[in-house]
């Protein structure tokens, strides 16, 4: 009955983003998602970065230079929700041109710490993405991870349980999307499909960065 009443909370998480259509620019493609208002400014934030040489540094959360940051809060035991977002998220990096793709980075960041080894969540991220392009975010600490996920606007909460015990985490279903600045541009929603993905990111970088 616990595992039915987290299961519905995590539906109910997965779509707090919202899923009105929208396009960066205001014209032109649309794309599921929208822009968060008030404007959320997460660049001073930073989280452990285990994907790196050496691991354990403090990983920005903001885009290199005239790139896009796509942040997802997720589990490795998630059975759905998070192995799908991560399907379409590589599904739409697939659809962009190679200078496109190069301009974009993954950051997985795990709301369960307790069972998420850093290996585990590296070689999770390398089945999605073998060649590269993607952070795996582990903070233990939990008021840390706290402050970064309230900063997003995302939710996440662990199933009560014993030490031992199977539990599931419900969490929000959003991929954020965070420029350079350090600003979230754009939130899609859980179930935002690979061709989606795709025009979101290309609609995104041309307007976050127009040409001069």
């Amino acid at each position: 009955a616990a595992l039915v009443v987290v299961a519905a909370a995590l539906m109910i998480l997965a779509g707090c983003g919202g899923s009105s259509g929208g396009s960066a620019a205001g014209e032109g493609p649309t794309f599921p998602g929208g822009r968060p208002e008030p404007a959320k400014e997460v660049g001073e934030l930073t989280l452990t970065d285990h994907s790196r040489d050496p691991a354990g540094e403090p990983f920005p959360m903001k885009a290199p230079e005239g790139e896009l940051l796509l942040v997802y809060f997720g589990y490795l035991s998630c059975p759905d929700v998070c192995p799908l977002t991560m399907a379409d998220t590589v599904s739409g990096l697939d659809e962009l041109e190679a200078e496109e793709a190069d301009r974009v980075t993954v950051a997985f960041v795990t709301v369960d710490p307790a069972r998420d080894d850093p290996a585990r969540i590296v070689s999770y991220l390398e089945h999605f993405f073998p060649g590269g392009g993607s952070r795996a975010l582990r903070e233990p600490d939990e008021g840390a991870l706290n402050r970064v996920t309230y900063r997003f606007g995302a939710k996440w909460e662990a199933e009560p349980h014993q030490p031992g015990d199977f539990y599931a985490v419900a969490h929000t279903g959003d991929t954020y999307v965070v420029d350079d600045s350090g600003r979230v541009v754009w939130a899609w929603p859980y179930g935002t499909a690979g061709d989606e993905v795709a025009t979101a990111i290309r609609s995104l970088l041309a307007s976050t960065y127009p040409p001069t």
